[in-house]
């Protein structure tokens, strides 16, 4: 369980995502015919496409210098987006096994970054993996935010005739990221920013920020995305 000590609650929606992925993937307009209320009461689905599937899930996030780490709370997982360099839209999509237990290091205290007050070292099972023998900590670089939590829409469009398909995440930071898969129901291909959502759409709402601990895990949700954001000490 993570230690929250700041939340934040934001309401927004998913408009007219247009995905350039393979065939049929083709264009995606996603738009929220319901939202939810501060309660957590949920209304209509918001997918136009019958197949897809939008699951309120639980997240762990870290912004990095080159690509962002997400952790999955459904399926365990830590799904690392590699950016060739920090203006990149667009990259590889690498999906890790969550390894981590308590009582394991947290955090390398022989690691310092070279600008500690704008740069972090990740904790937990986000800094395992970064730590291990491999080739993150080159491609990542530093964490450039600590490490978030949020409760967010998931969506996932399975392809037509068993082809790949691909999720749509809404991250912290409001920005729509398309991951596709490059093997039919497995995680991990490419990642491609697809959208912002723009304060003053006329489609979004807001709701009145309440305090909370983290979400529940995976809980099934039809409604317009909702992001709870905890900077968080641990996860």
């Amino acid at each position: 369980m993570r230690k929250a000590v700041m939340m934040v609650l934001a309401t927004v929606a998913l408009l007219a995502i247009a995905s350039a992925s393979a065939a049929n993937l083709a264009v995606t307009s996603v738009q929220a015919a319901g939202a939810q209320s501060a309660t957590g009461t949920s209304s209509a689905p918001i997918s136009v496409y019958p197949g897809e599937t939008w699951t309120q899930t639980y997240l762990a996030q870290q912004y990095f210098q080159r690509g962002f780490i997400f952790w999955n709370s459904t399926s365990k997982t830590i799904w690392v987006l590699l950016k060739a360099d920090e203006n990149a839209t667009s990259g590889e999509w690498r999906s890790y096994k969550d390894t981590f237990v308590d009582g394991d290091q947290e955090i390398d205290q022989s690691l310092t970054p070279p600008d500690p007050l704008h740069l972090y070292q990740p904790r937990r099972g986000f800094g395992k993996l970064w730590r291990k023998p491999s080739d993150l900590f080159d491609k990542l670089g530093w964490g450039t935010t600590p490490e978030f939590e949020e409760s967010t829409p998931l969506g996932y469009l399975a392809g037509a005739n068993g082809t790949p398909g691909r999720y749509l995440i809404l991250s912290l930071g409001l920005e729509i990221f398309s991951l596709n898969e490059a093997k039919a129901g497995e995680a991990g291909g490419t990642w491609k920013l697809v959208g912002v959502n723009v304060a003053g759409n006329p489609n979004s709402r807001t709701f009145t920020p309440t305090p909370g601990g983290p979400g529940p895990v995976a809980t099934q949700a039809a409604m317009g995305p909702v992001v709870t954001a905890a900077a968080t000490q641990a996860k």
